[in-house]
Order: structure tokens, then C-alpha cells, then sequence
């Protein structure tokens, strides 16, 4: 016996929590014939078996079609997948693997070519930069009474070959140069063709949830915030190091161990190719622990030593930060004790405080973020002014990114009360606005970003060092090509104005524009 049923897949659905359509998509009014048997059909039997929250559609378009349960309840949403791991800080943790993910609808660049070759086993790429620098009194270091204006240039080109599963080499080649100067150049500015990695990676455990790595050969070195150790990417050559580095990683853990030489950036002549080498009359090596995933944000630990031979100073560094954020603010609070033998054999006591809280705040559409910090880093006694002094000595920082653009201060003997804006222009647009007000800490000489002091004759006749405003925009064109442009300005203070044997009594403007693009 054959009964003719006439229904709607709403109405199926409100009896049974199921939709029954030709089309998953679509509930729509059909007919069909079903036939009624002493023992029920295979289409029967899945109906019967049915549970809430699945659709039925035909297998065929027959008269007597066969149906099959497809599920039309809430599926979660697939995670996006981005190449935000491409072209990170160092690039030797470039991470290319969304290139090769199905599911990544992103935009494609030329440079993608190079990557996953010989069976995905070696990526090649890297970076070109050129930057305009318009300097106003504070050609050199500090205010020193020279203007100048000149363009930079840095091509770097890195290959990264995974040999196995076990062991990888990755190599980076640097090319930084300076033209059209009235003055010398820095050193930081010219390095004619430098090796900046090369270095063997093995992987002594994996376990999926936990790694150990060995590093050996030259490598960058980037911990933390960058206060204390940094490749200083602002510097057109960057800096690098030759030693040995051991890390264990999971998902809550990071920690690094490490012995280094710095390696010493001759600046370029000239018809001059030869490849810098490490200093091995400094030391550099440390520990430094990374808790992430805590409800009061990241955690860091850190012991940091530099012994320098040359200078004769041995200073040791016991650290900690804390970044986060809760319900009414963002906060980062970093800190440490520093210990060991000035050069002229006195006992070294110094120290370092970074506070700032930060709020996003929503003004309309209008999403502008505001931080205010205060740094402080000690001064030593007027006894021994030098390098190796009692101050604060800041290893080997990112000092560009927080104790104002121009770099005239280092962090040593160093006061900053400083206020930043930042905020979002569009979707490719961003602009900062940051002011700091410096003072010293001690009324001896404030210290340029190479730790040497400005003025070892005379002792400061006023702690007040000055203001300085910085504006920045930065125009993201889109994932691999980038400008920035800047502005920064200096009012000196009374310290320059009263305290003999300065540079300089003026203040000092800085313009700079700079393209960069990567692939």
C-alpha cells in the first residue's frame, strides 16, 4: 500500500527537529511517494533514527528517493587563519606554514614563491628599507650643535632550511649603507655586507607539548620588552651576537639560556668587505624565564651578566616584568637590581623602574589607546664618571623604542615622565603622539645611548635635561610594503643652559621618512 504524502520541511521539522528538503540549503514544498512496507524500508530506518538538529535530503531525485542525514546544527566557526607569523622581530622565527593551509583566503605576494621549496623544506626571503633623515642639532650623539640630512639603506636576504625534523641552519645576510651625509656616519648607520645569522638550530625533545632546542653560531637576541636586550632594528646594521643559546618551550613556559660575545660593528670604508667578528673580551649571558597564560598577564624573569674586559666592568643584572591587562586597565611594570665591579674596582649598586598603565578608550567609533610611564634608572656618585661608573649600564636595549625617538638619552642617571597616544586612522593607518619630560637622577652628567657620558669636566648645575614630543604615523600599504613618517622635537632644558662645557644650549628637530618592504 502506497500513501501520498504532500508536507513542508518547516513542518516536518516542527514535529521531529528536522528539515527535510532536496537541498540543505532550502526548505521547500514537494511531493514524494513513500512506501509502506510490513518491515521498513532503509529510508525508513533512517528516519526513525533521526535525532534533533539534523536535515534530510534525497540521495537521488526518483519518484522513491533514499535520504541521508546531514546536520544543520550550529557548527563552530573555523579558526582564521592569517600570515601574521610572517617577518616577526628576528627573522629566523618567521613562521610561513598558513601558505600551505587550505584554509588560508588571504592575499599572496610575490616573495610566497620562495617559500616551502624543495618540499617545503627551505624558505628564502627577506627586507628592504630606506629611511630620510633630516637632523637638527643632534647630528652625532645628543645635541651637539650639527645638522644634517641623509638617506639610509638596508637590504637583508635570509634562508632558512629545515635539514629534518631535528636539525636546521638558517643564514641572514646584511647590506647597510649611508649616502648623501655632511658628517661621518654612525656607526650603527654602514655595514657593507655582514653575515647577521648563521647558526645550526638542533631539537633535542619534542613531545608536542614541550620542546628543547640547542642554538649554536652568530644569532640575534630579542627577550622580554626589548629594555635590556634587543636587535635594535632601528639601527640600520642591527645588532648580533656569536655563542651558544638553549631553549625549553611549552605552552605556558618559555626559557632561555645563553652565552654570547657581541660582535663588534666596524664601520664600513670604502673598498672595505671584510666580515665583523665577535669581541671576546665581552661576555654576555644569562637566563630568562617567560610565564604566559596567567590571569595577571605575562611574567618574566630574568638574570642577565656582561662582563666587559676592555672597559674593565663586570655588572649583573636580577630582573623581573609584568604586562597585562583586567577590566579598567592595560599595565607594564619592569624592573631590576644591578650588581658587580665598576671599573675602577668599586662595588657596582644601580637599578631600574618602568612603570605605565594604559586604558583604550571608545569615543563614538573613535578607539585611541592612552599610556603614561615613568622610568627611572640610577645614577652613580661624581667620583667616576665613565662607562663603567655606578650608574645603571642597559645592556644592549631597544633604547629608540621608550626614552624618545630622537635617542639622545641613554637609560642611566635618567628620570622619564612620559604620555602616549596612540590611535588607529582607518584600517591601514596608525598615529602615536608620545611626550616625555627627562631629568636626572643624580646632578652629574646625563649618558648618550652608548652609555658614554656627555660631560666628564663639569657636574650638572640643574637636573631639569628637557622635553621632547614625538609624533609618528606609520601606513601599513598592506601586508609586505610599509611607510612611516615622523617628527620629533627637543626643548632643552636649564641643564643645557646653565651647566658649563655643553655641546650645545639649543633645541633639536628630527624629521625622518622611511619605506620598507618585505618578501
Amino acid at each position: 500500500m502506497h500513501v501520498r504524502l504532500i508536507g513542508t520541511v518547516l513542518a516536518l521539522a516542527s514535529g521531529s527537529g528536522i528539515l527535510l528538503s532536496h537541498s540543505p540549503l532550502h526548505a521547500q514544498t514537494f511531493n514524494y511517494s513513500l512506501a509502506v512496507n510490513a518491515q521498513p524500508s532503509a529510508s525508513d530506518r533512517v528516519l526513525g533514527e533521526q535525532s534533533p538538529g539534523q536535515e534530510i535530503s534525497p540521495s537521488s531525485t526518483t519518484t522513491a528517493p533514499t535520504y541521508q542525514l546531514i546536520s544543520t546544527a550550529p557548527q563552530p566557526a573555523k579558526p582564521q587563519v592569517t600570515g601574521l607569523g610572517a617577518y616577526p622581530g628576528v627573522f629566523y622565527a618567521n613562521d610561513y606554514s598558513y601558505l600551505r593551509n587550505p584554509a588560508y583566503s588571504g592575499p599572496y605576494f610575490p616573495g610566497d614563491a620562495l617559500k616551502g621549496l624543495d618540499n617545503g623544506k627551505l624558505d628564502l626571503g627577506g627586507e628592504y628599507r630606506t629611511r630620510f633623515h633630516h637632523e637638527n642639532n643632534h647630528r652625532g650623539f645628543g645635541l651637539t650643535g650639527v645638522d644634517d640630512e641623509f638617506w639610509l639603506s638596508r637590504l637583508r636576504l635570509f634562508a632558512n632550511y629545515r635539514v629534518n625534523d631535528t636539525v636546521r641552519f638558517y643564514g641572514e645576510f646584511l647590506y647597510a649603507d649611508s649616502s648623501g651625509e655632511s658628517s661621518p656616519a654612525r656607526a650603527i648607520e654602514e655595514n657593507r655586507g655582514d653575515a647577521q645569522n648563521l647558526f645550526f638550530d638542533v631539537k633535542l625533545l619534542d613531545t608536542g607539548a614541550e620542546k628543547i632546542s640547542a642554538r649554536l653560531g652568530r644569532q640575534e637576541l630579542l627577550l622580554g620588552a626589548q629594555r635590556l636586550v634587543s636587535p635594535l632594528d632601528w639601527a640600520n646594521t642591527r645588532r648580533t651576537f656569536d655563542g651558544y643559546r638553549l631553549t625549553y618551550s611549552s605552552d605556558d613556559w618559555e626559557i632561555d639560556g645563553f652565552y654570547t660575545n657581541p660582535v663588534s660593528r666596524v664601520p664600513a670604508t670604502a673598498g672595505s668587505f671584510d666580515w665583523d667578528s665577535a669581541d671576546t673580551d665581552q661576555h654576555f649571558f644569562g637566563t630568562y624565564l617567560s610565564r604566559k597564560g596567567l590571569d595577571i598577564g605575562t611574567l618574566d624573569v630574568y638574570y642577565l651578566g656582561y662582563d666587559n674586559e676592555n672597559a674593565n666592568f663586570a655588572y649583573h643584572t636580577l630582573g623581573s616584568r609584568l604586562a597585562g591587562k583586567n577590566d579598567l586597565f592595560l599595565y607594564d611594570f619592569e624592573g631590576g637590581t644591578q650588581f658587580g665591579e665598576n671599573s675602577n674596582g668599586s662595588g657596582h649598586g644601580a637599578g631600574f623602574v618602568t612603570g605605565g598603565l594604559g586604558k583604550q578608550l571608545t569615543v563614538c567609533s573613535w578607539k585611541p589607546t592612552l599610556w603614561a610611564y615613568y622610568d627611572w634608572a640610577s645614577g652613580g656618585g661624581a667620583d667616576a664618571i665613565g662607562v663603567g661608573d655606578n650608574g645603571f649600564h642597559h645592556n644592549f636595549p631597544l633604547a629608540h623604542k621608550y626614552n624618545g625617538f630622537m635617542d639622545l638619552f641613554g637609560r642611566r642617571n635618567l628620570n622619564d615622565v612620559n604620555v602616549q597616544l596612540t590611535t588607529p586612522v582607518g584600517k591601514r593607518v596608525n598615529m602615536m603622539l608620545w611626550y616625555h619630560y627627562f631629568f636626572l637622577d643624580q646632578a652629574t652628567t646625563p649618558y648618550s645611548v652608548a652609555m658614554q657620558p656627555y660631560n666628564t669636566t663639569d657636574l650638572a648645575a640643574s637636573k631639569d635635561l628637557g622635553h621632547e614630543i614625538d609624533y609618528v604615523c606609520s601606513i601599513n600599504l598592506n601586508e609586505r610594503n610599509s611607510v612611516l613618517l615622523g617628527y620629533s622635537f627637543f626643548n632643552a632644558g636649564e641643564y643645557y643652559q646653565s651647566t658649563p662645557n655643553v655641546q650645545s644650549q639649543a633645541d633639536a628637530d628630527f624629521f625622518y621618512f622611511q619605506y620598507q618592504t618585505q618578501f
